[in-house]
């Protein structure tokens, strides 16, 4: 029963993601190379995605719309949801925040500050955020996907507001006051909802889970909320928060399965008995809080998935999501998808990879980064660039062996030029990616 459990859900997530990622342009694309010498990150995609939006109040900002069509790109609403929402603005936020002309570039400020303006303007009063905001000028507050919960969106928020606030609070003190009173009610809803949840497990298929962390095991969301946590404590000298990181760090640690010589290899489980791709962030989050705390545990957890699962993916063409169980002191498979394979599966691997070689310096970490980010630029079953850097569009699913699907929304685009972003600071990686790529 279990195992038709397990198969559901990955039936009902590939679904999601089909429809996420508009399948109807699902084609083989000609292979066109990057042009020699053409510079990594390219924001002409994003800032078309870009758009003003004006809330029922009167105040002026701005989001990113969610889909982009194949041929022309025309912008397309997600249908019931909303044309923009928290989760792609907040990425964009970081995109911006993250440009190396930032400091200087007046366009790059102002849409920053919009962007922001949005995240403040889709707060509850209870301090969580909603997600979508609809074609008719209104807030999204009914729909499952964009319920002001503690949920991805919110941590996402909490993120990109932390991330901000040092930076804006120079240049804008107005809407740095803004980010300082919406973090504050983000914050105390986590003291609220979240610290104190007690201690419990569960067995699923076998393995022991945390019931403590967001959404009952989620250390995917958990690894997000420790990222956007981590500048709130650099600024705020709040005991609760910071135990709370360890809690949260503890039960990512725990979801860790498998050894350097025994399948699953050292991966973090996502949720209960399942590992995707999408948004696993939990490694590039504990070598975090690992620099944040110099605790050493939690570095070398994150080195374990880094050296030992992410090679294996490697040899094995990579991965969209595995469910496994465990029994008879050993752990099998009980699903594994290869597809689809987004921006948003390969993204957190490479953080987690060039943060590796950033604390340690060692070269091997810079060769899985290179390794890995190559899969933007030919080095995949498709043998297409996803990303192409004359446009700074980054298509949005490679769905079978060589079908790709060539539309290219906020969350690809975006994934793809953050990770990009911060390939290009690393000579090392950017050798490893040049060596790694279809030439």
């Amino acid at each position: 029963m279990k195992e038709i459990k397990n198969l559901l859900f990955f039936i009902i997530l590939s679904a999601f993601i089909s429809i996420a990622c508009k399948k109807q342009n699902t084609v083989t694309p000609p292979v066109t190379p990057l042009k020699k010498d053409t510079p990594f990150v390219n924001l002409s995609h994003l800032n078309d995605l870009y758009t003003p939006v004006i809330f029922p109040d009167g105040s002026q900002s701005a989001g990113i719309f969610i889909y982009s069509a194949y041929p022309d790109y025309h912008h397309v609403e997600a249908t019931g949801e909303g044309f923009t929402c928290v989760d792609d603005v907040s990425r964009a936020i970081l995109v911006y925040l993250r440009s190396e002309q930032f400091g200087t570039d007046t366009a790059i400020q102002s849409k920053t500050f919009h962007l922001i303006q949005f995240l403040l303007s889709m707060q509850a009063g209870d301090g969580y955020f909603y997600n979508f905001f609809q074609s008719d000028g209104t807030i999204n507050t009914a729909g499952v996907t964009s319920l002001a919960t503690a949920n991805w969106w919110s941590w996402r928020a909490l993120q990109a507001l932390t991330e901000a606030a040092p930076i804006i609070k120079s240049t804008n003190m107005i809407l740095g006051a803004g980010i300082d009173l919406a973090v504050s009610k983000v914050v105390s809803n986590i003291k609220s909802d979240l610290v104190n949840l007690p201690l419990t497990t569960e067995i699923v298929n076998g393995i022991t889970v945390p019931q403590w962390l967001p959404a009952g095991s989620s250390t995917d969301q958990a690894a997000t909320l420790i990222l956007g946590l981590i500048p709130y404590c650099k600024d705020h000298a709040d005991t609760v928060i910071q135990n709370y990181l360890r809690k949260l760090a503890d039960g990512i640690v725990m979801m860790q399965e498998g050894d350097a010589n025994n399948f699953p290899y050292s991966l973090f489980l996502s949720t209960q008995n399942q590992w995707h791709a999408y948004g696993s962030d939990q490694s590039f989050a504990l070598l975090s809080l690992g620099q944040f705390l110099n605790d050493s545990l939690y570095r070398e957890k994150a080195l374990d998935e880094i050296d030992h699962f992410y090679p294996w993916l490697i040899t094995n063409s990579f991965k969209s999501g595995i469910s496994i169980s465990y029994s008879n002191n050993q752990f099998q498979t009980v699903v594994e998808n290869d597809y689809d394979q987004i921006a948003y599966g390969f993204r957190p691997m490479v953080f987690a990879s060039l943060e590796a070689y950033a604390i340690t310096g060692l070269p091997q970490y810079a060769d899985i980064a290179g390794h890995l980010a190559a899969w933007f630029l030919g080095n995949n079953s498709a043998s297409v660039n996803m990303y192409d850097s004359t446009t700074g569009r980054c298509y949005d699913a490679i769905s079978t062996g060589n079908q790709v699907n060539l539309n290219s929304g906020a969350e690809s685009t975006i994934e793809a030029l953050l990770t990009l972003q911060r390939v290009q600071k690393y000579p090392a990686v950017r050798a490893a990616l040049n060596m790694y790529k279809k030439q």
